[in-house]
């Protein structure tokens, strides 16, 4: 293990109490993804970065439960720190932020007018972000992030209808409890 891992994994350790049994099952999720979705170890870069397309978001989607959801929740202080600290993903800072509270607002049930497949694919996509053992482990400097960044990219172009839908809710529902305009409260 090298030192940047080794200080990755340190980081993790304070901010998150069951980081052990977090970060097993988050490496057991990935070696398993990983023979799913033709992922080798020794695949290139640029093959790994190929195989993120909208595709590999849906078929990633079709194994999430609601205990992943929970993780989400219970996580997104987590979540949204490696959105603000990492170069690619700070570009996605607001759009990370729209499905971390589009999962929060169905899971709590405020919010239900959304498809399953929907809530899923934005929770792979936000454990993915998590991940620090993914297809291209987050301890390799700049490119560590660029298969979250793609993830994330996927995502957002899968769900584009129903984040519009999610986001129009939510201004209405903040219209209705402001009686104010609420173009500033959500980002497009």
């Amino acid at each position: 293990m090298d030192a940047d891992s080794t200080s990755l994994r340190a980081r993790m350790k304070r901010r998150l109490p069951n980081f052990e049994q977090l970060s097993e099952r988050i490496r057991t999720r990935a070696r398993a993804l990983r023979r799913r979705f033709g992922g080798t170890e020794d695949a290139s870069v640029a093959e790994r970065l190929a195989a993120i397309d909208e595709e590999y978001v849906e078929r990633g989607a079709k194994d999430i439960t609601e205990v992943d959801l929970d993780t989400v929740i219970e996580q997104a202080e987590a979540i949204e720190e490696r959105f603000e600290s990492n170069g690619p993903l700070q570009r996605l800072l607001e759009d990370g932020r729209l499905l971390l509270s589009l999962v929060r607002d169905a899971r709590r049930g405020h919010y239900r007018e959304i498809p399953v497949w929907t809530l899923s694919a934005a929770g792979f996509t936000l454990l993915y972000v998590l991940n620090p053992f993914d297809l291209i482990p987050d301890t390799i400097p700049l490119l560590g992030v660029l298969d979250d960044a793609a993830v994330v990219s996927a995502c957002l172009s899968l769900l584009e209808q129903d984040l519009r839908d999610y986001q129009a809710w939510k201004r209405a529902r903040l219209e209705d409890e402001s009686d104010e305009p609420a173009e500033d409260l959500i980002s497009p």
